[in-house]
């Protein structure tokens, strides 16, 4: 007999409590004494029957449990053992390995290099090798590299008959026994020969500590652990690292020398023996061939033993559960006897109460298996009358649900045109991310104009290849490409499998992109096809209607994006124009103050000169004429009897007067020639504005001030050096006005390079080299000589009007101030002076080769 209610949606899940409340309501119409005593036989029956069985089981399954658990304790801990071992061996074979390149080149004269270098190599990458040995295949150390002593070459030990040596040359390898260096470490030598007879023997000294880190990976239990323990019986590696430090003797313990007497295993007889820490541990050995080492492992008793107690304490509680289990068990089995007619009647509750999902399963081959399958059939139509209505809401809902998810992506899409209005891929991405999303797609790309070609400029979901691969095929007009069809076209096109398409021939993109099925659609601008917006999946099938709509809405929204960008961008544009322009007309307007400003200073200054050349003329004419009827009164005096001191006073008083004269005459000379600097500073006009050679004004420069001053002075000397970049060309300046500064700069250069020769003697060479340098839209002159310098104090004020340090007579102080008003204000460069007191002097000459427009006029 078989009853089950089936509940096939949720609703069938929320009704336990009804049933229980037919449990009781079935039991209160029951008579009580039938009841009863077949309740009661029945659970008693069943409960003897399993708990005989199950306690019969239980005795049995201790017994054979406990036997079984101590031979797989023994088991466990021998292959834990060999494992161990099998793992030290590895580590040392590693090693053995890491050594054996060392030895693969034969020795000669220009290999102790090469080799040293690799045996600093392998102590790098082999931390347990603290020192490395290397002989020739006559026994002589030719080299050894050590962590902890001086790098030894051509020692020239002879170690051929060390034993090392001789067993490395009889069988390739030789493992040394085991050491402590310093009572403290261990270590062990290894010896490796080379292939060939001429390669000579490696020999290394390991530190065996290390192996510490593989011993102490070495899982056992709980509070188990592994060691190993060489053949004299010393302590190589144990996890508790203190312990092999102080060079622990292992030997002193029974089970190793059961086991070493037994070549590295222990006696089965031997399970159980005392540990160095004096507790009780179940121990299994295995060797470490071919080194002679012997691996333990060791397990304390209480953790060995612990899961074979708790089996019996797990077993004693199953036997309880079980023994609860049985009768209620019983309980339930009883209760199953009225189980059919319960089952009936809550049925026909829930479907009265609408779960119309609820099915009764009762199979006892009677009436009530009928009356339970007319219920079901029942329900099964009320059922299918009401899922057809959750249908119809459920689609409806979807519908409405996607509407949303398209508003929301276009109002996203509008956001992010409306922010970034500038930042043109950022708004795309968004665009093919909500295409990709809503449409079902597994990669979006939109691909923009360039020139004749569509150039991929954002993309979603695609992988870094396809990426790639777009990029390095730009793509042309023609049926070959989906892009290409709605570039020459300007129509979407729409392809459920691009296999079944005969004219696509796009290379490996379909595979790199791993898609099958595409929608592409033109973006549009004033008629012409600006880019296109494609979407893919892989598995082939139609685009929906309303999804290709969808894409031409995301289409047009990508239009207006790329216009917004373009319109930011010439906005953008005129606005640096303006700002431009409106910096061009603000540099015009203070040059043209600043013209204003010098033009009524020039005019002040020439009407001063003007004014004091007059007098200044007079002062001069009538101190010459003075000195001349001086010389004519000492003449007429000379005829005149006069005693001796009357003539000797009149003679001191005349040449007095004379001299004093002259310094007048001196001095106005030199206001004279101040003078005419001035109405030279201030006078209007440059000349004419026309391109020159830079060059050539430089050379022509040089050549006039140099046999100027070898007019002036005949004995004038000076080397001249030239270094003109050919590539200066051509500027937009006024040629007299530059000449004038060249001139004044190299007048200068003259005299100072002229008064270090007097001031250090023959020995001095003067020296001035003029140099020209291409700097795009500049040209920079150098202009150097090697004279006294210029003094710090001095450098601040050169500029200075009238400020010179020449001595009277010999110089105004304008020049250098005119030559700056030229090169910065006239022409818009700069002069800049590099100095050295005593060594050198250096002017740089900045100047554009294209003048400002409002720079039209001369200088005042």
């Amino acid at each position: 007999m078989s009853i089950s209610l089936h509940p096939d949606t949720p609703q069938g899940r929320s009704l336990p409590g009804s049933a229980a409340a037919g449990d009781a309501a079935s039991g209160q119409g029951r008579r009580p004494g039938i009841r009863t005593r077949l309740f009661t036989k029945y659970v008693a029956l069943f409960v003897a029957v399993v708990a005989v069985a199950l306690l019969a089981n239980g005795l049995f399954e201790v017994f054979f449990y406990y036997r079984e658990h101590k031979a797989a304790l023994i088991r466990v801990q021998r292959e834990q053992a060999e494992a161990a071992a099998a793992k030290i061996s590895q580590f040392v074979k590693e090693i053995e390995s890491q050594l054996g390149w060392t030895t693969q080149l034969p020795w000669s004269a220009g290999s102790i290099e090469q080799r040293r270098f690799d045996a600093l190599r392998l102590l790098r990458q082999v931390p347990a090798i603290t020192e490395l040995a290397q002989v020739d295949s006559t026994g002589k150390e030719r080299l050894r590299v050590s962590r902890l002593a001086m790098d030894v070459v051509d020692s020239g030990i002879d170690l051929s008959n060390d034993a090392k040596f001789t067993e490395a040359v009889a069988h390739k390898v030789y493992y040394g026994p085991v050491y402590f260096r310093r009572e403290s470490e261990p270590y062990m030598t290894l010896a490796l020969a080379g292939t060939r007879k001429d390669a000579g023997v490696s020999i290394a000294e390991v530190n065996l500590k290390l192996i510490w880190d593989v011993v102490s990976q070495i899982k056992v239990g709980e509070r188990g652990h592994a060691y190993v323990v060489a053949s004299q019986g010393r302590l190589i590696a144990h996890p508790d690292i203190s312990l092999v430090l102080r060079n622990t003797d292992m030997s002193r313990l029974e089970q190793v020398r059961a086991a070493q007497a037994g070549g590295g295993t222990m006696p089965d007889s031997l399970q159980e023996a005392t540990n160095i820490q004096g507790q009780k541990v179940l121990t299994a050995s295995a060797p470490i061939a071919p080194l002679g080492w012997t691996m333990f492992v060791e397990l304390p008793v209480e953790e060995a033993y612990a899961s074979l107690y708790a089996s019996l304490q797990r077993l004693a509680i199953v036997l309880l559960a079980a023994s609860i289990f049985a009768v209620l068990a019983g309980i339930f089995l009883a209760r199953r006897m009225v189980g059919p007619i319960q089952a009936l009647r809550t049925g026909a509750e829930r479907i009265g109460g609408g779960d119309f999902s609820q099915r009764i399963s009762i199979r006892t081959g009677d009436e009530l298996e009928g009356l339970a399958n007319q219920f079901n059939d029942m329900g099964a139509r009320l059922q299918e009358s009401y899922a057809d209505l959750e249908n119809k809401v459920e689609q409806r809902t979807a519908e409405l649900s996607e509407s949303l998810q398209q508003q929301t992506a276009t109002a996203d899409v509008l956001k992010v045109i409306s922010r970034s209005a500038f930042d043109l891929k950022s708004v795309l991405t968004t665009l093919t991310e909500s295409a990709q999303a809503l449409c079902g797609a597994t990669l979006g790309i939109i691909c923009l104009r360039d020139g004749e070609v569509m150039r991929l400029k954002a993309e979603s979901g695609c992988t870094q290849a396809f990426i790639d691969f777009m990029e390095a095929h730009p793509i042309r007009p023609g049926r070959e490409t989906i892009t290409g069809r709605v570039f020459m076209d300007g129509k979407p096109v729409h392809v459920p499998d691009i296999r079944e398409d005969s004219e696509y021939n796009f290379g490996q993109a379909p595979v790199i992109g791993l898609y099958r099925a595409v929608l592409a659609v033109p973006l549009m601008r004033d008629k012409a096809v600006e880019g296109v917006l494609l979407l893919g999946r892989p598995d082939p099938g139609p685009f929906s209607q309303r999804q290709m709509d969808l894409v031409q809405t995301f289409a047009d929204q990508a239009v207006i994006a790329i216009e917004n960008v373009r319109l930011f961008e010439q906005v953008q544009e005129r606005t640096k124009e303006l700002s431009q322009s409106l910096d061009e007309l603000r540099t015009a307007q203070d040059r043209l103050i600043q013209t204003e400003k010098l033009a009524s200073l020039g005019q002040l200054t020439a009407g001063i000169a003007h004014e004091i050349k007059n007098p200044l003329n007079f002062v001069n004419n009538f101190s010459s004429v003075s000195t001349e009827l001086i010389d004519e009164l000492n003449e007429v005096l000379q005829s005149v009897g006069l005693d001796d001191k009357t003539k000797e006073e009149v003679a001191e008083l005349t040449h007095m007067l004379k001299g004093n004269l002259e310094k007048v005459v001196q001095h106005g000379k030199r206001a004279d020639s101040i003078v005419k600097n001035m109405l030279l500073h201030s006078r209007e006009g440059a000349g004419e504005r026309r391109p020159a050679d830079i060059n050539a004004l430089v050379e022509e420069s040089l050549n006039l001030a140099y046999h100027g001053a070898r007019a002036e002075k005949p004995g004038f000397n000076i080397s001249l050096k030239r270094d003109l970049d050919p590539a200066a060309g051509m500027l937009d300046i006024y040629p007299q006005e530059i000449t004038r500064v060249f001139l004044n700069l190299i007048s200068n250069g003259f005299y100072a390079a002229t008064k270090r020769k007097e001031s250090e003697g023959g020995a001095f060479e003067p020296t001035l080299s003029a140099s020209t340098r291409n700097l795009g839209n500049k040209v920079e002159i150098r202009i150097r000589d090697n004279g006294t310098g210029i003094p710090p104090e001095v450098k601040e004020k050169m500029f200075n009007p009238f400020f010179t340090t020449k001595p009277a007579g010999e110089g105004t102080g304008l020049g250098l101030s005119m030559s700056h008003d030229i090169v910065v204000k006239q022409h818009g460069g700069t002069v800049d002076v590099m100095t050295e007191p005593g060594a050198f002097t250096e002017f740089i000459i900045t100047l554009p080769r294209m003048l400002a427009e409002g720079d039209t006029g001369g200088r005042n």
